[in-house]
């Protein structure tokens, strides 16, 4: 079976390797060289434990305050257009306490295999930088303390291992931390890896395997004469017997060539990495209320915020990179917010409004297929989209853990 990926991110490439490890002919098709934007430029989290999508409870009301403040950590530039109205709507909607539940629990069963799957791909010769040591969510606020505490019981009941630390007790696990930190929520399961080194890691195993990776813009779709689904870009024409639309942020754009519509937007996200790091430990750190993460790697930190609504725009704004730069000095005892750093970069994460991902077929079509949305958790859920959507596209049928991420909830 020969099959189409439009898309080379991380979840295009994840579900390469795992149709291809299934004996499966295999063609990556990506507008720019692969992992390029959202896929290298993001904190590096692996964190099945964070399957809190972003409508939330009380997310509307918290966007707005952050809106009115300079130093907010989501921004959002207004449009009238239909799509992105739409999208705001819906999202608004998706902020209950049913919705929210159910989107939790499905990306948390998604994710649930994500370290066992990981560590098959080291088995099979896949050579990144990834660590352990969990993450730790540190909060200045007593109140926010308070609410998160409140959704920890569903943590456990999948099995995440939540420890509540008193101020104290997280400062005792994380000297770096100030006074002003009043508890924190320890995740001792979670991973971190360095983003650009597992798409490295997978690019040079699909090409082992024999999988075909083409750089350039997928610009048409549709049938050939005998009614197999085909793209068209600057590399010419190629047919398959199903194609995949992984392609992050742009997804929309390519499902449009066939006819469908996907109700994702882009949330641009910036990083920074300072060389060499000044963050020491081996745990993650959420800055909560700041809404920042800081990953320790080999020889570097990496400073990651934000989440901007406002099109396809992957410009690095410098005031809210300053904003971000300034954050962890409300946390730690010693931050130089000056301190040198590589240039910083952004990235596009697709978001769709109920905060699950997308994967299934794409309507009204039986071999066309999208595989987007995964929203901050690319890395974390790509690994088992991949091997999910691949049992779908080779076996037929709906696999159960798919179920709740099919396209057919928004039309599509």
């Amino acid at each position: 079976m020969k099959v189409v990926i439009v898309g080379s991110g991380v979840v295009g490439l994840a579900t390469a390797y795992a149709l291809a490890n299934r004996g499966a002919e295999v063609v990556v098709v990506g507008d720019r060289a692969p992992g390029s934007g959202a896929s290298s430029n993001n904190a590096g989290w692996v964190v099945p434990s964070l399957a809190g999508p972003v409508p939330a409870p009380g997310a509307v009301l918290k966007t707005l305050r952050s809106m009115l403040r300079p130093d907010g950590p989501v921004f959002v530039r207004p449009s009238l257009a239909p799509s992105f109205v739409r999208f705001m709507w819906s999202m608004l909607r998706a902020c209950n306490t049913s919705t929210y539940a159910r989107s939790w629990a499905a990306t948390a069963a998604l994710g649930a295999g994500t370290m066992d799957a990981l560590d098959r791909w080291v088995a099979d010769g896949m050579a990144f930088e990834m660590h352990t040591g969990g993450d730790l969510e540190a909060f200045l606020s007593r109140e926010e303390f308070e609410a998160a505490l409140g959704g920890l019981d569903r943590s456990r009941r999948a099995g995440f291992d939540p420890q509540v630390l008193s101020g104290d007790e997280a400062r005792a696990m994380m000297p770096q931390l100030n006074d002003a930190v009043v508890g924190a929520v320890y995740f001792p399961q979670d991973r971190r890896v360095r983003p650009a080194s597992v798409i490295a890691a997978l690019v040079t195993r699909l090409q082992a395997m024999g999988v075909t990776l083409i750089e350039g813009a997928v610009t048409g779709g549709g049938r050939t004469a005998d009614g197999r689904p085909r793209v068209t870009g600057v590399f010419g024409e190629m047919s398959a017997d199903a194609v995949v639309v992984a392609a992050g942020a742009w997804s929309p754009q390519i499902a449009r060539l066939f006819g469908s519509r996907l109700p994702v937007q882009p949330a641009r996200g910036f990083s920074m990495d300072y060389e060499p790091g000044q963050f020491a430990g081996d745990v993650m750190l959420m800055l909560a209320e700041a809404h920042c993460v800081i990953t320790p790697l080999d020889g570097a930190t990496r400073l990651t915020g934000m989440m901007g609504f406002g099109g396809l725009d992957e410009r690095v704004v410098p005031r809210r990179m300053q904003v971000i730069r300034q954050a962890p000095s409300r946390y730690l005892r010693s931050w130089d917010p000056g301190a040198s750093a590589l240039p910083p970069s952004a990235g596009l994460r697709p978001m769709t409004p109920d905060g699950n991902a997308v994967i299934g077929r794409l309507a009204p079509h039986q071999d066309i297929y999208v595989a987007s949305g995964h929203a901050m958790l690319g890395l974390t859920l790509a690994p088992r989209t991949g091997e999910e959507l691949a049992t779908m596209i080779l076996d037929g049928g709906t696999p159960e853990l798919l179920r709740p991420f099919s396209p057919a909830r928004f039309g599509a």
